[in-house]
């Protein structure tokens, strides 16, 4: 059984003891600091999907009280990670075929979007930082380093949103980058055809957005996202994340 199957049978959700000294520090803003620790912890397949979050040992863990809990839990919330029920609690948001297909039917336009118009306002810094991420995730994919070529790719990513310098698309692809990336790092688990699909991708955009073709890059990039949609449905399918519902939903192109 794979680490990230391993992590599927946990029912209830608890902190590990030691974890939270070497993860958090007290900011000024309590909220946004646990949400954050929760969240990478919710991507990273450590909560497992559908594990109950509950409110009590969440304070109890970080020393903060009720009210900080529940504001963490809308932001969690508006970020797709959790769901809350009446008298059910608080839960992580459990993965599915049509949530996956509602994200990436999104990302296939804002990845478009944001390769074109990086493209048409590229600099100098923008540049510089693609083409170091591009070599960091080609020595990580020589090295089967998963974690870090994951960290490049995620990286890859926000270096287009902002060199595009669109904030408003840069607002609404936050909306969605935590949920999407959820699945991005089960199929980077699971996928050794994510990896290699995923550097021969974003060197193909890099390289479109580096030549300044903006056609190409848009284009490159929703391609990109139409083939990590297929790939990522295919590793979501035979996890153990998958609902039971989802078994039986074909495979379409967006």
């Amino acid at each position: 059984m794979s680490s990230a199957k391993a992590t599927a049978t946990s029912a209830s959700w608890s902190l590990n003891p030691g974890v939270s000294s070497r993860d958090f520090s007290l900011p000024s803003v309590i909220a946004t600091e646990v949400a954050r620790v929760l969240s990478d912890r919710i991507v990273f397949l450590e909560l497992a999907p559908g594990a109950r979050i509950l409110e009590e040992e969440v304070g109890a863990s970080f020393g903060v009280s009720r009210s900080p809990i529940r504001e963490v839990f809308r932001m969690l919330e508006a970020d797709g990670l959790v769901v809350r029920a009446a008298r059910k609690g608080v839960s992580v948001a459990p993965m599915s075929r049509r949530d996956l297909d509602e994200v990436y039917a999104c990302r296939v336009g804002l990845e478009g979007l944001a390769a074109a118009e990086a493209t048409r306002r590229l600099d100098a810094k923008d540049k510089k930082g693609i083409e170091a991420i591009m070599a960091g995730m080609s020595k990580a994919y020589k090295a089967k380093d998963v974690p870090t070529f994951f960290k490049h790719n995620v990286a890859f990513t926000r270096a287009i949103y902002t060199a595009s310098q669109n904030r408003t698309l840069i607002r609404i692809a936050a909306g969605i980058e935590k949920q999407a990336m959820r699945y991005r790092y089960l199929a980077h688990l699971q996928s050794s055809e994510m990896l290699s699909m995923t550097l021969e991708g974003h060197g193909g955009v890099a390289d479109a957005i580096l030549a300044g073709d903006v056609p190409l890059a848009r284009r490159r990039a929703e391609q990109l996202m139409r083939r990590a949609h297929g790939v990522i449905a295919k590793a979501l399918a035979a996890s153990a994340y998958a609902l039971p519902e989802d078994s039986d939903l074909p495979f379409e192109e967006l």
